[in-house]
């Protein structure tokens, strides 16, 4: 079985002890700092643990935010791609963790009840019993052994396959000593020998709200890359970008013309990335799982869904091989909203069965990566998919809370100096908020996660 990993400043112990406490009692392992033999090298054996984990909860404080180990653990979950779990419980969120969904814990309170099934959807509930060598298989070394699974009930799935062998054998041996010929049917084998499947994230979660769907423009001129991605046409012209009724980096409200462009009508997948990568021109992800699944990139099954674990270079790298770039901030947020300034790509209402998101009314919604073509309702007035929810997008602005009172009127191109870059558009693990069209954010440009991925543009 796997375990619980927590990062806290000892500052917070009292707390971390209640929560383990908590944890142990749904029935999960756990594993925290204080546990270390005397004399051990502990560095290591943190590492080891954390590398280890299927799960990883962070306390997000003001003594943690001052500790270079959390901070260092913080870095490490995220670059090899741990489901990621924070819970602020003083100060405010940190800017590394800004695009992650927390739980608001800062009255010293235990996490709500779907906090603790969230979890159970990446590491298995237990006896509640610590974290030992001698536990059964975690959950990454069953799905690269799927002979483990197979073993256990192959000879109860192939007894009639063996008898209807046996049988027919005997029935050859009568047939042939009185002459006459058989031929024996050859048995189709069940399956149980192929990997078993892990649960498809292509169905769309229920819907929370009906709305009155905005009517789509016509879908805008298509063009197919050398590379097979296809692309729709943006017209020139102007658009409100920003919004009254977000944070305070959206403002001031102020029209932006832009030439025309083409844009990815989908987020790049994995499969088109790994025509780049088999090229020799960009390097693999930083890791092969996404947030439910053992293996993702590199898995046929996935081919059709957005690449992710890829720094803002490796992204820009990407595009650059296709003959096209990141989109610019204010080219994304024109083909996710249009010229009407609605709030979404579809309307001016959330609606689950048109995005793919963390609908935090329950735990009814995808909890991972979905297929980039999987919410045809959801697509914006240009016809472009997934422009609100699934992966965060890379693009090629530097980020700067003030940048629009000092942005150009016609085809900006934001800042030049800075140590962040932008991302838009939320992803499955973000709230309705994180969905808006206007809604920015930013992560450091080296930060490969499992919430970021990137869409391309090119110039007619």
């Amino acid at each position: 079985m796997g375990h619980i990993f927590i990062s806290y400043s000892h500052k917070d112990k009292d707390y971390v002890h209640q929560l383990q406490q908590a944890l142990l009692s749904q029935g999960f392992n756990v594993w925290i700092d204080d546990r270390i033999d005397y004399g051990t090298r502990w560095p290591k054996v943190i590492q080891d643990h954390l590398d280890d984990c299927d799960a990883f909860i962070v306390i997000v404080s003001e003594h943690s935010f001052e500790s270079e180990w959390v901070q260092n653990e913080v870095t490490r979950a995220k670059r090899i791609g741990k489901p990621f779990f924070p819970l602020l419980l003083s100060g405010s969120p940190w800017l590394s963790i800004e695009s992650t969904q927390y739980v608001d814990v800062t009255n010293n309170e235990l996490p709500p009840e779907k906090f603790y099934d969230r979890l159970s959807r990446v590491t298995p509930r237990g006896e509640g019993s610590e974290h030992s060598e001698q536990e059964s298989l975690t959950k990454r070394e069953r799905a690269a052994s799927p002979a483990h699974e197979a073993h256990k009930f192959r000879l109860g799935q192939w007894w009639w396959v063996i008898a209807v062998i046996l049988g027919s054998i005997g029935l050859g041996i009568v047939l042939w000593l009185n002459g006459t010929p058989l031929v024996l049917p050859i048995a189709t084998p069940t399956g149980t020998s192929s990997p078993i499947p892990f649960p498809s994230a292509t169905a769309s979660p229920t819907a929370t709200k009906a709305v009155t769907a905005t009517p789509v423009a016509s879908p805008s001129p298509a063009i197919l890359s050398e590379q097979g991605a296809q692309m729709l046409m943006i017209p020139a012209g102007d658009f409100i970008m920003g919004s009254n009724n977000g944070n305070a980096d959206e403002q001031p409200v102020h029209t932006v013309f832009l030439d025309a462009y083409y844009i990815d009508k989908y987020e790049v997948t994995n499969a088109l990335y790994k025509d780049c990568v088999q090229a020799g021109v960009c390097a693999p992800p930083e890791f092969n799982n996404s947030y439910l699944r053992p293996t993702y990139y590199g898995d046929p099954r996935y081919d059709d869904y957005p690449v992710i674990g890829v720094t803002w270079d490796m992204a820009k790298a990407y595009c650059e091989w296709r003959g096209a770039r990141l989109l610019t901030e204010a080219e994304w947020e024109k083909a996710a909203r249009g010229t009407d300034s609605r709030m979404y790509p579809w309307g001016n209402s959330i609606d689950q069965t048109r995005s793919n998101y963390n609908n935090n009314a329950d735990l009814n919604y995808m909890g991972d990566t979905s297929k980039v073509d999987a919410y045809p309702g959801g697509v914006s007035p240009y016809g472009v998919f997934d422009m609100a929810g699934n992966v965060w997008e890379w693009v090629a602005d530097i980020y700067d809370a003030n940048y629009y009172s000092a942005s150009a009127l016609a085809n900006p191109l934001g800042p030049t100096s800075g140590p962040y870059r932008v991302i838009r558009g939320g992803s499955w693990d973000s709230d309705a908020m994180s969905l808006r069209s206007a809604r920015r954010s930013w992560n450091d440009p080296s930060n490969a996660n499992i919430y970021i991925g990137f869409r391309c543009a090119r110039n007619p």
